[in-house]
């Protein structure tokens, strides 16, 4: 049922990251919802989709203006008629503009005066044919400036002077809003293209941007007549950018199926492996992945053969992070092509790619950039179902622990035997159980506690049964949340061994109080075990500052002696003890003269209170010194 939660989730997500802005945001979220999902995961979720909305309506919406602006380009090398190509450039700006009046002037002459050729829009015959004397009006701006200028309302323009019959005819047009791009060939003004409103109006950025880009092809047509007249070469030119742009148009239509056939894939289930295979096929060339660190995913003692060394690929990710593109790596004599996987904030990896011949530079980097989004889509899949896990089996061992449901429920979430438990304290680290269950995978469960995260291993953890294994796999996942967590204070207690849930209980309860009693002495940042502190939790009471004052209290003055002066009477202590109480041993130990012991010996009995020679006193004694470098061993200080 859950794995159907999933894909109907996954396929929701896909499904509304292509819709319109604002549409199926509503079924996503019950969904999200009857998934248990995060509040937190939900608004990520949400506002990912959301972003991915307005990227394809910007996309789709830039594909129209792109196509218009392709069909012209064809024109301009189909067609032979200059008059023909130009009035279609205007009546397309005019469309996509969505201005009241589109219109093209040219330099009429060697003076500069400019000459109204081509217009879209217009009413009045004169304005179709007007001239503007060079220097007045908004058209010498744009001449001279060789920049794009508009005005809200024209006649309120006072950048350039007025020429009565210019503003005659533009009242009985109409017009009050101007905007005017240069068209420019080189350090020539050909001329002027025009887009206006019978009202005042703001042009925006991109409406700017859109009219520049008629205006460049516009320039070109007119240039292109120029060198046409005097050289047949130019002919030959404007037909091989025909092939060019036929070329990109076929480039573009393959990393469109590309794209179709990769998100195929993840609806169908892909790993992110899968994706590289897919992409590393069509491309004809090697594609890794590799994560934030550059590292690569795939397994292998030759792993890294054949990538960049770690600092100029770690360095691409962050370039390709901050850009969205494709970035080019060049290590000797081998060249690359990297971009970033990005999640919602955070990079999830990157793509590596050979850089080579077999496919067209222009298709191998949009098929690699669309190729990251959608290889980001899987690792939103993938944690959403992680999360999900964690959480269910987390719910599961908890109630066992609680003793709210039974033994048998964790059947249905393991196949092993419980052999061990570990308590780890993460400081409510958010995240921090996600990312401890998917370090545990399938060799245990994972809880959420008061004091952090409780972990019970299964006899399919590593390690010859329990003892040693428990060790290096609770390490291990200490380590792991550590680093995803950036907090290197994370400590892990192993508890004894267990046999059934009533001992996997005790063993629990009694690393979580171990845990509280490391942080007193000073541990963290370190795995250890229950049974390391089996003695002293006899000796101490049940608060966990109690040992630490005991030691404190039996061997303070004697720490304080050493921190001042840089002498080892702590040292002394535990090697007069290992030796059974013998100056011999203990010098031997040390490797210091029998005298120098009996020396420091007679400073301790000076600086401490009790009686040497009271048997009570000594037993009291050596359990502090016992305990301290026990305390010393897991800090690894000197004198360990």
């Amino acid at each position: 049922m859950a794995e159907n939660t999933a894909s109907a989730l996954v396929r929701e997500v896909v499904a509304a990251a292509r819709a319109e802005p604002g549409e199926r945001m509503l079924a996503l979220t019950q969904l999200l919802t009857e998934a248990d999902a995060a509040a937190s995961d939900v608004e990520e979720v949400l506002a990912a989709v959301q972003e991915s909305q307005q990227q394809t309506a910007r996309l789709r919406r830039r594909t129209v203006e792109l196509e218009a602006l392709f069909s012209t380009a064809r024109e301009l090398v189909r067609l032979q008629d200059v008059t023909d190509v130009l009035r279609r450039l205007v009546q397309r700006a005019h469309e996509l503009m969505g201005t009241d009046v589109t219109y093209l002037s040219e330099v009429d002459n060697a003076q500069g005066d400019l000459r109204v050729r081509y217009s879209a829009g217009t009413v009045t015959p004169e304005f179709r044919d007007l001239l503007v004397p060079a220097g007045y009006g908004l058209a010498s701006l744009v001449a001279d400036s060789r920049e794009p200028v508009w005005v809200r309302e024209y006649t309120r323009m006072a950048d350039a002077p007025h020429d009565p019959s210019i503003d005659d005819a533009v009242a009985r047009e109409g017009l009050v809003s101007f905007l005017g791009v240069p068209l420019a060939v080189g350090d020539e003004v050909l001329g002027a293209l025009f887009a206006c409103n019978r009202f005042a109006h703001d042009f925006t950025p991109d409406q700017v941007l859109l009219l520049s880009a008629f205006a460049d092809h516009a320039a070109a047509v007119l240039h292109s007549a120029r060198v046409l007249a005097e050289n047949a070469a130019a002919r030959a030119r404007a037909e091989e950018a025909y092939a060019e742009l036929e070329r990109h148009l076929a480039a573009t239509q393959i990393v469109g199926g590309i794209h179709e056939e990769l998100t195929a894939a993840v609806v169908s289930g892909a790993t992110l492996i899968d994706l590289v295979a897919t992409v590393s096929d069509r491309l004809g060339r090697r594609v890794r992945a590799v994560d934030e660190t550059g590292l690569p995913l795939d397994a292998g003692a030759d792993a890294r053969a054949g990538l960049p060394r770690r600092r100029p690929l770690t360095d691409a990710i962050r370039e390709s992070r901050a850009s969205g593109h494709a970035v080019a790596v060049v290590d000797g004599e081998r060249r690359w092509l990297v971009v970033a996987i990005l999640g919602a904030d955070r990079v999830l990896g990157a793509m590596v790619a050979d850089d080579e011949d077999a496919v067209p530079d222009d298709v191998a980097r949009p098929t690699l950039e669309r190729a990251a989004q959608v290889a980001a889509l899987v690792s939103f899949k993938r944690d959403a179902v992680s999360a999900i896990r964690a959480e269910r089996r987390a719910r599961v061992l908890g109630a066992v622990l609680d003793g709210s449901a039974e033994a048998s429920a964790l059947s249905t979430e393991v196949v092993h035997p419980l052999v061990g438990a570990a308590a780890i304290d993460v400081r409510g680290r958010e995240g921090a159980l996600t990312v401890a269950a998917d370090a545990v995978g399938d060799h245990g469960l994972v809880a959420v506690r008061e004091h952090g995260l409780v972990v019970a291993w299964t006899a399919s953890v590593d390690g010859p049964g329990a003892g040693a294994g428990l060790v290096a796999a609770t390490e291990r996942v200490r380590r792991i949340l550590a680093e995803k967590l950036d907090d290197p204070s994370v400590t892990a207690v192993v508890g004894a061994t267990v046999d059934g849930v009533p001992a996997l209980r005790a063993s629990v309860e009694r690393a979580v109080r171990d845990l509280r009693f490391l942080g007193p002495l000073g541990v963290s940042g370190a795995t250890v075990r229950s049974d390391d502190f089996a003695p002293y939790h006899v000796l101490s009471s049940g608060e966990p500052e109690a040992a630490a004052r005991f030691v404190d209290g039996m061997l303070g003055p004697v720490r304080a002696w050493d921190e001042r002066r840089g002498t080892a009477l702590v040292d002394t202590l535990v090697a007069y003890f290992d030796a059974g109480e013998s100056r011999q041993g203990a010098a031997t130990a040390l490797r210091v003269h029998t005298n120098t012991v009996q020396q420091r010996l007679d400073r301790i009995w000076t600086l401490l209170d009790g009686d040497p020679a009271d048997a009570e006193y000594r037993f009291r004694l050596q359990a502090a010194v016992r305990l301290e470098r026990l305390r010393r061993e897991l800090l690894g200080l000197p004198g360990s």
